[in-house]
């Protein structure tokens, strides 16, 4: 008799714990489909980049916690995560425009400690970037049952499209990053190949041109990568696709893969050229990515101002540079008095 009262307790014991998690599974997973499906899409059609970061980082940890109720919030998270790698590059290009402007006035130990702490924020953008990265592969892997990089899965919905996509574009940002931080966080120097093998995947004119631009970029970064491919003519392309479609993320796949040859003529025409597209209008649903394109537009032009004039690009100056002649006589030394 006690043998059964003992049985019939833990069977019951199970079957109520089961039926706990059961519960908790369908609550978190109906929870996260609310943020995916009513909170992001908002949150995509803002233009203001440092409240995006915020919302990211602050919404990251409790999303996540999500797992402790039996969901997985891995999708949602990619999108955070690479808009919380985006603030920590932010910070990074504060620390390292400290440190050419101590460099400039021969500070050495203001130099020194600009520069660690540039690399320290480029650590942390290097974790949360590749941490969006492994979240995309995996969760979409199990969920469409296919080999990131080796096939293509038959997405259902764009928002899964939209995290293949972002998720990808920070594996290739993890890369670039860990290694401008000694390779502290250690992310594969096979990342960008996988990634450009997996860009095919998406439809090229429905996101902007994006995919064809991060191919293009390891094109760029990887040695021979670039033989017997069109780099400048693929850029041009779909920098014109992204301008057409409201979203000029292209434009900064172009500025890297320049930057990371030193192309500097190169560079300045297209930042000249993300400045000045006529009649361009950003796209509504997704104002916050060219709001992102713009800020790391602006960081690059702020880099090359602060190397060669000590600070930031002048307000509404974005596409002019230091040696310009802004009028025929006028040199654009004038924007910094």
């Amino acid at each position: 008799m006690t043998r059964l009262l003992t049985t019939t307790a833990l069977a019951v014991s199970a079957l109520t714990m089961g039926g706990c998690a059961l519960i908790e599974s369908n609550v978190s997973s109906t929870t996260l489909s609310i943020i995916e499906d009513g909170f992001t899409p908002p949150v995509l059609k803002m233009g203001d980049v440092e409240m995006g970061c915020t919302f990211s980082m602050v919404n990251a940890p409790l999303v996540g916690a999500a797992r402790n109720f039996y969901g997985d919030p891995s999708l949602i998270e990619t999108v955070m995560l690479s808009s919380a790698g985006v603030c920590s590059e932010n910070q990074a290009l504060n620390e390292e425009m400290r440190y050419l402007r101590a460099s400039r006035d021969k500070r050495a130990d203001e130099a020194l400690d600009a520069r660690i702490a540039q690399k320290r924020h480029l650590t942390t953008a290097a974790h949360r970037q590749y941490a969006a990265y492994t979240r995309m592969k995996n969760k979409l892997e199990q969920k469409y049952f296919f080999k990131y990089g080796t096939n293509c899965p038959a997405f259902k919905r764009d928002f899964d499209e939209l995290v293949y996509l972002l998720g990808s574009v920070a594996g290739l940002q993890a890369m670039q990053n860990d290694i401008a931080a000694q390779q502290a966080v250690g992310v594969p120097t096979d990342t960008a190949p996988i990634v450009e093998r997996a860009m095919n995947c998406l439809d090229n004119n429905k996101w902007w041109g994006t995919p064809q631009a991060a191919r293009a970029v390891v094109w760029s970064i990887i040695p021979g990568g670039a033989d017997g491919k069109d780099v400048k003519g693929t850029f041009d392309a779909n920098m014109a696709l992204g301008e057409s479609k409201g979203v000029r993320l292209p434009h900064v796949m172009a500025a890297v893969a320049a930057q990371s040859s030193d192309d500097n003529a190169r560079l300045r025409e297209i930042i000249k050229r993300f400045s000045n597209v006529k009649g361009f209008t950003p796209n509504t649903d997704y104002r916050l990515v060219d709001a992102i394109a713009e800020s790391q537009i602006t960081n690059i032009s702020d880099r090359m101002w602060t190397q060669n004039a000590g600070t930031r690009t002048p307000i509404a100056a974005l596409g002019k540079f230091w040696d310009d002649k802004a009028g025929g006589d006028i040199d654009a030394d004038s924007f910094l008095k």
